[in-house]
């Protein structure tokens, strides 16, 4: 059984990884909280959208959403816009 925690934090790793390489982080805002989203691990992504929706943010930052299929990084969705990550040659 998958620790959603451990995944999430697995999936944050993957994606900071593919933003340096695709030069991507200077798409995210100055301050954000990132919300990664497996679309094909359920529960998982229950886990991260009720951290989302509980989790104190008196700094009000923006939620930044990183959509992952298959344990890769598909998609930011961004305060107002979204960003496609490249695929990485398999």
């Amino acid at each position: 059984m998958v620790n959603p925690a451990e995944r999430l934090a697995e999936l944050d790793g993957i994606l900071m990884e593919r933003l340096l390489e695709e030069g991507l982080l200077g798409e995210l805002p100055e301050a954000y909280r990132l919300v990664p989203l497996p679309l094909d691990e359920p529960e998982v992504a229950a886990k991260a959208l009720a951290w989302a929706r509980e989790a104190p943010n008196p700094e009000g930052w923006p939620l930044v959403y990183a959509l992952f299929l298959e344990g890769r990084p598909v998609r930011l969705l961004l305060p107002g816009r979204e960003v496609e990550v490249t695929p990485r040659a398999a």
